[in-house]
């Protein structure tokens, strides 16, 4: 009899550990729309040109042109990416004239304000495609890079600037009150959900120009501008030492 406790309490943990698992197993792929995403993402339609020709034959990115990866990034923040290259800026404020001497007549333009803004993203080559793009095409092209695998390749660097790029991801500056980029984009930056991409595996002069665009305002969608400020933080040696680190992180990385 005294053995009944332990047997139950076997039978609770087996049993929670199996409600945890299927309540964390990712959704399953959409075959339809990961067949369709790949059509388009290797073949391209009228004005849409293929993906591959600039992110790789298995969205791998391209480290000489610095076209980012795709493979293996969380389907959610492919899509929304997508959704803010094909945005337009936002209208804020109010539009005055000149002299406004009938107040009457001033016209105006409401917007709606919140500190989620949606955020947009320019681009000369992206803006164009991701305007052509319709909803179903975007969920497609998730779907599939989401599930393509992916290994990061190291690249030649040397001890120094690795040394220094791995401080930044694993530190920060504290004492600029600048958090470490792993607190966000998880260990050897893997990623963290749809919110945070993957750093690891990605060009590094490709990371640098999204550090610059932050900078300059060119990027701006990210909730509460919080890489903004982040970015806004970093002098040009801290831009080249964390690309060079994390385009080196040799492991194999997928959302899932």
């Amino acid at each position: 009899m005294k053995k009944l406790p332990k047997i139950l309490l076997i039978i609770t943990l087996i049993g929670g550990s199996l409600v945890y698992w299927i309540q964390n197993q990712p959704p399953p792929i959409d075959e339809a729309a990961r067949q369709a995403g790949e059509q388009l993402a290797t073949k391209g339609r009228d004005n849409i040109p293929a993906c591959t020709t600039c992110h790789g034959s298995k969205g791998e990115g391209n480290f000489a042109a610095n076209f980012p990866r795709l493979a293996g990034l969380h389907p959610d923040y492919i899509i929304k990416q997508l959704q803010d290259y094909a945005r337009d800026p936002l209208q804020t404020g109010v539009k005055l004239e000149p002299i406004a001497r009938d107040y009457s007549k001033t016209p105006r333009i409401y917007s709606d304000l919140t500190v989620y803004t949606p955020g947009t993203r320019k681009d000369p080559i992206m803006n164009n495609i991701a305007k052509a793009l319709t909803p179903t095409d975007r969920k497609n092209l998730a779907t599939y890079f989401s599930t393509l695998p992916f290994q990061a390749t190291p690249q030649p660097v040397d001890f120094q600037t690795l040394e220094r790029g791995a401080d930044l991801a694993l530190r920060g500056k504290p004492e600029y009150g600048l958090p470490s980029c792993d607190s966000c984009h998880g260990p050897d930056g893997k990623g963290f959900g749809p919110y945070f991409p993957p750093l690891a595996g990605q060009p590094p002069q490709y990371l640098i120009d999204q550090i610059n665009k932050w900078q300059t305002g060119k990027r701006d969608n990210d909730s509460l501008a919080l890489m903004q400020n982040i970015a806004n933080q970093l002098t040009d040696g801290d831009k080249m030492n964390a690309a060079a680190y994390f385009s080196n992180r040799s492991l194999i990385v997928n959302w899932k």
